[in-house]
C-alpha cells in the first residue's frame, strides 16, 4: 500500500523502496546495453578483432578464419600449407563434421581430386601457388557450435570450432 504523505499544501505518494530498486534495474540494464553495443563492435556478431582467428604455427601449417558464421552465410577458410619447394602435390584432409554441417561453395585453387571416408575428407591440389594459401569458402548449414579438424596430410591436425548463428 502507498503511503500518502503531506508536505505543506502538497500530498504526495513515494515509495522509496521502490525508486530505490527501479534506479538498480534501470543501471544493470544500461550497463548490459553498454556491454552489447560493445561486443557487437567488437565482432561477437560479425566481423571484427574477436572474430578473427587464427590456429596453428605460422612458421608450419597454420589457419585463418572467422570464428562466428551465420546459417547460409558464406565463411572463408584461409589455410596456409607448411612451406614446400618441390612441385608435389598437397593433400589436406578435414574432419567429416565440417562438410556434414556446411557446404562447401569452392576450393581456390581447385582441387585435382576429393577423397571421402567415413571420418575424414581428403583433398588433393596438384600445385599451390608460393604463398601455399589454400582457400576455401563454405555455407554453413546449421545453427551452432561446429568443431572440426584440418591438417596436412603426415601431419597433426588443427582442431577448430567455428559458432554458427541462426
Amino acid at each position: 500500500m502507498v503511503e500518502i504523505k503531506r508536505t505543506g499544501d502538497l500530498e504526495t505518494s513515494e515509495d522509496l523502496a521502490f525508486e530505490r530498486t527501479s534506479m538498480r534495474v534501470r543501471g544493470v540494464g544500461r550497463a548490459l546495453l553498454i556491454l552489447f553495443v560493445l561486443l557487437a563492435a567488437a565482432g561477437l556478431f560479425g566481423d571484427g578483432p574477436l572474430s578473427h582467428a587464427r590456429a596453428g604455427d605460422e612458421s608450419g601449417f597454420f589457419v585463418r578464419y572467422e570464428r562466428f558464421a551465420r546459417v547460409d552465410g558464406t565463411t572463408r577458410f584461409e589455410i596456409h600449407p607448411h612451406p614446400q619447394h618441390s612441385a608435389a602435390p598437397r593433400r589436406l584432409f578435414a574432419s567429416a563434421s565440417l562438410f556434414e554441417r556446411g557446404h562447401v561453395e569452392h576450393f581456390v585453387p581447385e582441387p585435382s581430386s576429393v577423397e571421402v571416408a567415413a571420418d575424414r575428407t581428403v583433398i588433393t591440389f596438384p600445385r599451390v601457388d608460393a604463398e601455399g594459401l589454400v582457400v576455401l569458402v563454405m555455407r554453413p548449414s546449421q545453427p551452432g557450435l561446429l568443431r572440426f579438424s584440418l591438417g596436412e596430410e603426415g601431419g597433426p591436425a588443427l582442431d577448430l570450432s567455428l559458432f554458427v548463428y541462426p
